[in-house]
């Protein structure tokens, strides 16, 4: 009987890889579904030492937050996550769920504190690896290409996959959660401008055209309106309106509400929804469009 040792030494592979993925989730996932919770107050910030290779201007940090245990013990503990933007500032309220056996062992309830990053790159690497296996087992045929424990042929079987339908399905599974997270980060930057920014007046200067070649040869151009503002210190800022006439009513002369973050005053936007929500509505739309493909795709509703 002939090894297979391509198969042993990929499931090896993978099987090391969801150890990996248990070991970045098991701290954070323990705590969230039998930690004990308190309320805490964010009472500082806690500056990486990785902030002077950065920024100086904008140093990466971490929420710290004080709170009471069940016992009436005063814990405070920081975030274990770092950036730039923290999604807290000092006197919010957060929930902690923290160690019944070690009350310093504490986890923040917020979603930028969870170790997303680092365990969805491990998960994707996982996926990618199982996606291009099952392709070269339906491109070679190879009987040696299986794994020992005959699961990916189960896989095939059950799902009906062939060199046709499943590069329709490689696609889509990575189409969707690409989207998806194109959602998320244009949601929370607007929830965040809505939030927390600074609103100021602003005023329409005047217009400026901006052409660009497509890839077709052609020129297309636009007006749009220049607009100038000064943030809560009196430096003045000037920004671009996104949408170009005739889509903008505004003309020079023409006063605005102007909305910017204090970290980023110079990214400041007209305060309109136009300026919000069309790139989350965009991702939203078309993350449940490749959704609803893959399903019809999956259930072998379209086939080739």
């Amino acid at each position: 009987m002939t090894t297979n040792w391509v198969g042993w030494i990929l499931s090896a592979f993978v099987l090391l890889l969801l150890f990996v993925l248990g070991l970045i989730l098991q701290n954070p996932v323990r705590l969230l579904i039998t930690g004990k919770r308190a309320e805490g107050v964010v009472v500082g910030m806690d500056t990486s030492a990785r902030s002077s290779e950065s920024s100086e201007n904008n140093p990466l940090k971490s929420p710290v937050v004080e709170f009471s245990t069940s016992t009436g013990e005063r814990i405070r503990v920081s975030g274990r996550s770092y950036s730039a933007s923290p999604s807290v500032r000092v006197g919010d309220v957060v929930t902690v769920a923290y160690s019944r056996s070690n009350h310093r062992n504490a986890q923040l309830l917020l979603l930028k504190d969870f170790p997303l990053i680092p365990a969805g790159f491990v998960l994707g690497f996982i996926v990618v690896i199982l996606l291009m296996w099952i392709s070269g087992i339906l491109l070679s045929g190879d009987s040696k290409m299986d794994d020992p424990f005959h699961l990916l042929p189960a896989v095939i079987s059950h799902f009906r996959l062939n060199p046709f339908r499943f590069p329709a399905l490689f696609v889509l599974s990575f189409a969707v959660p690409v989207c998806g997270l194109g959602t998320y980060l244009t949601y929370m930057h607007a929830h965040d401008l809505r939030s927390n920014g600074i609103k100021a007046v602003g005023h329409v200067i005047g217009l400026e055209k901006d052409s660009s070649t497509l890839s077709d040869g052609s020129t297309a151009s636009g007006v749009f309106p220049m607009i100038t503002f000064k943030d809560a210190s009196g430096t003045p800022h000037t920004i671009r309106r996104s949408l170009a006439k005739p889509l903008s009513r505004l003309k020079t002369g023409d006063m605005v509400e102007v909305i910017y973050l204090a970290r980023h005053p110079d990214q400041g936007v007209v305060n309109t929804w136009d300026e919000f929500w069309p790139p989350t509505l965009f991702f939203g739309f078309m993350m449940l469009a490749f959704l609803v493909a893959f399903c019809f795709v999956l259930s072998g509703t379209l086939r080739s």
